[in-house]
């Protein structure tokens, strides 16, 4: 079975109706299942059904996606990209990565706004096993210090593995070598071991290196995104994600919601 995804940003009017009819409407031209998915209110209906949709309650800026799932899903995709880049703010698809958009998306909505600056990596990697893995994101974090990172992520490692569950492990530093806090993602073509036989393999890293000390906004955003990694459903929305910009729009965006759900 195909399954594909378009991830976008509501507008101003948000889910109106006429716009919920017309994804009923062509959704209905093919053999697919498409799932509409609120992230940012953590909910989802099937198109076909408009009431259920209107009553995700989107509102501007929410970050969501289309889950096309059947065997003409592709072609199901590209028709629903087409509508979703006229009429809502487009992310990526597997068919067309929208780079100037997620440009703009990043800097300029609350979706993805930040209250610290944050450098955010991404790679694809062969791996033998996790030294690797943290030699790579130590590389990328800061070159200049990479083998502080490296050390520093190792020891973290031999105190006990990162690994959180549901292929995914979340390796983690403060470090005075950095002044603003990174996230590097590491997506593995295939499982390797992360020494946690009860949690099992990963193929999905998520590292987090922060300044030492850390500030209290910080703290919020990435103490969020952790217990986030208990919940399966977000954890196979991470590991199923195909296209890196997705990725990065889910993440970013679930660091802002820890500034939101937090209290001040």
């Amino acid at each position: 079975m195909i399954e594909r995804r378009i991830t976008f940003v509501l507008p101003e009017d948000g889910f109106s109706g006429w716009k919920i009819n017309r994804l009923k409407t062509l959704g209905a031209l093919f053999r697919s299942v498409v799932i509409l998915r609120n992230l940012t209110g953590w909910q989802s209906a099937n198109i076909e059904h408009p009431l259920k949709v209107m009553s995700l309650a989107g509102k501007q800026d929410d970050l969501c996606q289309l889950h096309i799932e059947g065997f003409d899903a592709e072609l199901a995709c590209m028709v629903l990209m087409d509508f979703v880049a006229e009429h809502f703010m487009l992310v990526n698809t597997a068919h067309r990565s929208n780079k100037r958009a997620n440009l703009s998306l990043l800097k300029g909505l609350s979706t993805f706004q930040l209250p610290f600056a944050l450098h955010y990596q991404f790679a694809q990697m062969q791996a033998r096993d996790k030294a690797d893995v943290l030699t790579k994101i130590a590389q990328l974090t800061c070159p200049q210090y990479s083998i502080e990172i490296e050390q520093g992520l190792l020891t973290r490692e031999a105190c006990s593995s990162t690994a959180t569950g549901q292929l995914i492990a979340l390796p983690h530093l403060l470090s005075d070598s950095v002044e603003t806090a990174s996230m590097t993602v590491i997506k593995l073509p295939e499982p390797i071991d992360w020494q946690a036989p009860k949690l099992g393999p990963v193929s999905l890293i998520i590292a987090l290196i922060l300044p030492s000390p850390p500030e209290r906004s910080l703290l919020l955003s990435f103490t969020h995104l952790t217990k986030s990694l208990l919940d399966e459903e977000f954890c196979r929305l991470l590991t199923s994600s195909r296209e890196p910009e997705a990725l990065k729009a889910i993440l970013i965006h679930q660091l802002v919601k820890g500034q939101r759900t937090q209290p001040s």
